[in-house]
Order: structure tokens, then C-alpha cells, then sequence
């Protein structure tokens, strides 16, 4: 690339001990860029369909991009790949986590890191430039993440290397553990912290001194910086009227204005990425409980105090720090809790049998019981740490989970009006809710042809109609830049079920893969709407401008988004080698049955859903029957030894 030095892997086989250092091909950086798109690359050619994600020839990809340590504002994001033991089923899917070990990573001279192979005894990697030692983790097996941390630091002697690592639950295969960095960032759906557990690997260290970050035009980037640092919001915030205004004013995060007095008890300081303008994060400090940083859905658990008594106490705070500590996703225990206290509630689960102080519910009893028989698979714990479908599937309950047949009211309930707001179940695919399907049609679209949860890496579209606080006159001004047409939103609950939504939904996932393979932060990126312009419009195109800044490649926003077409033609093709059809692309049938608890937007109707996902595969070029791209459309973005390898397998439609 121009003047850029990008593409540098480190690959560690655990299995042998021996360790690899190549560099991606030109071409494919090029048309992959980095991040999301050269991890698809990576697993595509190195990862057979048919294992499982404990399997040792699964990889674990760690992939920064051109603009990770650049300077770039907000591109301080690693995106983590792999089989996935979170998702239902198993297959492939992307993590991401935000703070400084990526930047770290390309500091001390490479770009990417993968991992293949199981360690005979756990182990820790310790990365500083050229030096890469596999070291023993014997004696930090079983500690928490917070503990690993400073041991390690102690032990490399170096008081700025990155650390990541996995708790207890990653050890024991919890299948949604999370990869866990600092006190409070984490690659948290996926569950790529039990991947790491079954590789015996129990953290990664890195300290970079050597490489300089090359910049084609440091002026340039400079300016686009400053327009950065003026310009930008985060989560799409932009008038008064954003529920999140209030919130993102006083306490520098965009959180619902309820737990604004909390945070303001225990705040520190905020806090926030590599090279990032916007510390999203409140670093708090509550007696007895330590220090840690919070920001989104670390705040599960006030949201599900709120729905229950109205007010937020020191619990939620204790259960974030658990969480992070032991390795326990907290997006899964927001769709778990609710679940588990309706099947107390119908007497399924008992406190007797189960440990679980289900009548302490939200207090501090009910939240720790629950978050150490899950990270140590004790009792009950063992059947919850395989995740919400999996135990309902157990119990033999997964249809009246995904229907909600009798449970509808009790779970909306369970997860209370502010949880419940954005979503309460399943959104699909193993995975909690989130953005509703009922109350905009894009969010379905995503949802059923997505791998995991779509929304955690493509906000733009719900920053916008959800967010913003833009009155919806200026929403579609700013969707038909965006989207292409003012019809591509629509009121809430008020679909039409038209071509200008589903294309909507597909420049959304597009744009997401690339923003995801630069790699930039999804709350600042796109700059679609702003408080600091006279029309509210901030500046689309202003990922193009900084990837042609940093590498010298000029890229418009059109031609950007060519490449995440191709890279999600590419991730369509790997879940059509692990098994993913048409009937694959689906929504938990609920959302067809009821209207919205908390927003009343009515069902999906279900015949109309299917000629939008009809339009779907058309408009993307893929058989309407399957699901599965076309070879005309894999060979026009350059995919040809995709589209060669899918016919030799049988399985190109035609």
C-alpha cells in the first residue's frame, strides 16, 4: 500500500511451539483492506467447514487495520475472528474489542495475529517487537482477568505492555466467555474466550518500542482530525430530544438519563480507545468493589433494576465487575436472566434445586450466585454456561422459547422498559436482542442474514431513527444520503416493505464490514448526523478520506463500499460452506405473533417479510431459492477462487 506498511502476520501454532512471520499478498490487502475483511480471507483458506470450535484446527484471528496507531480519530478497535461456540449453530462470526492492544500489537511490528493449535498446559504468549515467547500460565490458571493483568505485568517487567485475557469461564468453555482487556473493553459476543481456553491459552501480552506508523499525508490527516474532533457525536446524538442527550452531556457516555445520579456518585474519570477523541467509557470506583471502566451493555444489570424497582444500587456495578473478572458475557445475561426468572416463576426452576436466590432478584446475592455457577459450570451453572438456546433446547423448551408461547408478557416484563425498549428475548442465532425487528424492518433484514447480533457493529442506521433525537423530515434528508432514498426509513412500526428498506439494510452491511476492516469505531462512524452543523448533516465520506490520508490510496466512499460488498459476499461463502441456506435466514417466530410490549409496534407480517427477503437476495445477487451468491456475482468483485471453490464442492446454485 502507497506508503503504508500493512499486512505483517504473526502466527503462533500452539500445538508445535513454532512461530510464523509472513506478509498478505499485496492484491489481497487491496481488496480485503484489513481488519474484518483479511480475517474472512484468513479463515476462508485456512479453516475447513466441517469442525467445531473447540476443535484444534479452528483459528483465532486477531486483525487491526491500516488505520489502527495511525492517528486516525476513533481507529482503535482489533476485530477478532473465528468458529464460533456462542452462535446457534456453530459458524463463523467476528468479535471486536476497543483500548490499546492492537495499536500495541502494530507498534511492535505486526498487523495480525493468528493462533492455531492447542497448548499441551496453559500457557500465556508474550509478544515485545521481534522477540515472541510462548510462556508457561500454569500458575495463573483459575485467576481472575483483573489479577492476570498485573501479574503478567510483573512478570514481563514492563509496566506498558496490552494485555488481553480470559477469566475462569473461558478456561472452563463457557461457550459466550469473552476476551477481556484493561478493566472494562472486551470482544464480547462470540464467545472467542472459551476458543482461547480450549487452545490452553490464558492471555496475550504485547509491548511495541520499534515501528513507526507511517503516514502518507500527515498534514492531511491532521486536518481531517480536526474535523473529527468538531464534528463528531457518538451514538448518533444530536438534539435535545435524543433520549441519550441527557445522559451523553453530563456524563460523557450516551446512557439513558436514569442512571446519570449513579454514575455521577462513582465517576472518576472517562475514559476511552487509542487515538480516540470521545472517552465513551466512565471509569467508576465504588467501595468494596474496586475501580472498573463501563459504557453501553456493562449496564445490563441497572437496566434490569430499573424494570424491576425503579432505581439502580450498587449491585449493577458489582455485576459488571464479576462479569469482566470472571469471563461471562453480559449480553447473554441479559437475555438469560429474564429467562431463567419466568422459569422460576412457572416453578420449572426452583431456588432448592438450582442454588440460585431467584427472590433476591436484583440484588447482589442473585447476580453473584448466578455469575460464579456459570463461570465455574457448578450445578445449574453447567447446562447455563451453554447459553440461552442451548439450555432451553435442553429443557426441551427451544420452540416455546423462540415463540414465546406463554411466556410473551412475563419476559417482556423480566426485562423491564429500558431494557426492553431495544429488544427483550432473542434477536437470532443464539444471540440476546437487540433493535427490534417489529419496529424497523432494516433491523429484521440485518438480523436474518446476519452471523450473530448485527447491531453491536452497524449503529448507523438506529442512530439515526432511534437516537438522534432528529425530527423525522430531517432523518430522511439524511437517509437519502445515506441510503440512497427518504423512503429507506420509515415511522416506527410503519414498514412498507419496500426495495429502498432492503437496500437500506444492505449499504448498512456494506459499510459495516469496512469500517469493521479500517478498522473504525461504530459510535462515531459514519458521521451521518451532528449536533455542531446549521442542518444537522455531518460528513459521510469521511472513512474514505482518512484511509487515502494514512495510505496514499485515493478511495471514494463509493469504492469503499464495492470492498464491503465483496468481503460480505466473502463471509456469505463461508457460511455456505458451513451449512447457512435461505432457511437459515430467519427471525424467532415471535416477532410474527405479538406486537412490541414496550414500543407497540405490531407483529412482522410474515408474508410480507419473505418478499422483502426476496428482494434481498435479488438486489444482493444471490439464487432467491438458496440464498447462495451467484458465480456471476462472486466473479464481478473478484471472488473467483471463491465461486471456483464453491462449484467444486457442489455447491453454487445452477
Amino acid at each position: 500500500m502507497s506508503s503504508l506498511e500493512f499486512g505483517r502476520v504473526l502466527k503462533i501454532d500452539l500445538s508445535t511451539e513454532a512461530v510464523k512471520v509472513y506478509d498478505i499478498a499485496r492484491d489481497d490487502m487491496r481488496k480485503f483492506i484489513g481488519g474484518e475483511g483479511i480475517a474472512a480471507k484468513i479463515y476462508w483458506d485456512e479453516v475447513p467447514p466441517n469442525i467445531n470450535a473447540f476443535d484444534e484446527n479452528n483459528i483465532l484471528i486477531f486483525a487491526t487495520g491500516p488505520l489502527v496507531a495511525s492517528g486516525a480519530p476513533g481507529a482503535g478497535r482489533t476485530i477478532v475472528a473465528g468458529r464460533s461456540p456462542q452462535s446457534y449453530p456453530e459458524g463463523y462470526t467476528i468479535s471486536s474489542f476497543g483500548g490499546e492492544w492492537g495499536a500495541e500489537l502494530r507498534y511492535a511490528g505486526y498487523d495480525i495475529l493468528v493462533i492455531k493449535g492447542k497448548a499441551k498446559k496453559p500457557v500465556y504468549i508474550w509478544i515485545k517487537d521481534e522477540d515472541v515467547e510462548i510462556r508457561s500460565a500454569s500458575h495463573l490458571w483459575g485467576k481472575d482477568t483483573f489479577t492476570v493483568r498485573e501479574n503478567i505485568i510483573r512478570e514481563v517487567n514492563d509496566e506498558e505492555a496490552k494485555i488481553i485475557t480470559i477469566g475462569p469461564a473461558g478456561e472452563k468453555r463457557v461457550r459466550y466467555a469473552p476476551i477481556i482487556h484493561r478493566s472494562g473493553h472486551a470482544a464480547g459476543q462470540g464467545g472467542f474466550g472459551a476458543v482461547m481456553g480450549s487452545k490452553n491459552l490464558k492471555a496475550i501480552a504485547v509491548r511495541g518500542t520499534r515501528r513507526i506508523i507511517k503516514v502518507h499525508d500527515p498534514d492531511g490527516l491532521l486536518a481531517l482530525v480536526e474535523r473529527v474532533k468538531k464534528i463528531a457525536t457518538l451514538m448518533g446524538v444530536t438534539t435535545e430530544e435524543s433520549p441519550l442527550c441527557e445522559g451523553y452531556k453530563k456524563v460523557g457516555t450516551p446512557v439513558v438519563s436514569e442512571l446519570v445520579p449513579f454514575i455521577e456518585k462513582y465517576k472518576l474519570r472517562n475514559t476511552g480507545c487509542h487515538d480516540c477523541p470521545k472517552g465513551c467509557h466512565v471509569f467508576l470506583e465504588v467501595p468494596e468493589l474496586g475501580g472498573g471502566e463501563m459504557t453501553c451493555v456493562q449496564f445490563f444489570y441497572c437496566w434490569l433494576q430499573l424494570g424491576a424497582k425503579g432505581e439502580v444500587d450498587e449491585a449493577c456495578f458489582l455485576a459488571k465487575q464479576l462479569a469482566d473478572k470472571y469471563g461471562v458475557n453480559v449480553y447473554e445475561l441479559l437475555q438469560l436472566i429474564p429467562y431463567i426468572l419466568v422459569l422460576n416463576e412457572k416453578g420449572v426452576l426452583s431456588e432448592e434445586e438450582t442454588g440460585i436466590p431467584f427472590s433476591k432478584f436484583p440484588g447482589k446475592e442473585f447476580i453473584e450466585t448466578l455469575i460464579l455457577k456459570i463461570a465455574n459450570r457448578e450445578g445449574i451453572g453447567d447446562l447455563l454456561a451453554e447459553g440461552t438456546w442451548r439450555f432451553a433446547e435442553k429443557l426441551g423448551r427451544l420452540k416455546e422459547y423462540l415463540t414465546m408461547e406463554g411466556i410473551e408478557e412475563s419476559l417482556a416484563n423480566k426485562f423491564g422498559m429500558v431494557a426492553g425498549y431495544m429488544g427483550y428475548g432473542t434477536g437470532g442465532h443464539g444471540y440476546c436482542a437487540h433493535y427490534d425487528p417489529r419496529d424497523f424492518i432494516v433491523s429484521g433484514i440485518l438480523w436474518a442474514t446476519g452471523h450473530r447480533d448485527p447491531w453491536s457493529y452497524s449503529h448507523e442506521y438506529i442512530a439515526v431513527v432511534e437516537w438522534s433525537g432528529l425530527d423525522f423530515e430531517y432523518q430522511q434528508k439524511i437517509a437519502e444520503i445515506a441510503w440512497g432514498s427518504k423512503d429507506a426509513i420509515h415511522p416506527m412500526g410503519d414498514p412498507k416493505y419496500d426495495e429502498h428498506e432492503v437496500r437500506a439494510a444492505i449499504i448498512v452491511q456494506n459499510r459495516s464490514v469496512i469500517k469493521n476492516s479500517l478498522p473504525l469505531c461504530d459510535w462515531i462512524y459514519p458521521i451521518l448526523c451532528t449536533p455542531y452543523t446549521e442542518a444537522y448533516i455531518g460528513d459521510i465520506e469521511m472513512a474514505s478520506k482518512l484511509f487515502t490520508a494514512v495510505t496514499g490510496i485515493k478511495m471514494t466512499e463509493q469504492e469503499l463500499l464495492k470492498i464491503g460488498e465483496r468481503i460480505f459476499n466473502l463471509e456469505r461463502a463461508i457460511l455456505v460452506r458451513e451449512g447457512r441456506r435461505r432457511e437459515g435466514d430467519t427471525l424467532p417466530d415471535y416477532v410474527f405473533l405479538y406486537p412490541h410490549r414496550w414500543t407497540g409496534s405490531p407483529p412482522l407480517d410474515r408474508e410480507k417479510f419473505e418478499k422483502v427477503m426476496d428482494m434481498y437476495y435479488s438486489m444482493r445477487g444471490w439464487d432467491v431459492k438458496t440464498g447462495i451468491p451467484k458465480e456471476e456475482k462472486l466473479k464481478e468483485l473478484g471472488l473467483e477462487d471463491v465461486a471456483r471453490k464453491l462449484r467444486e464442492e457442489g455447491l453454487l446454485p445452477g
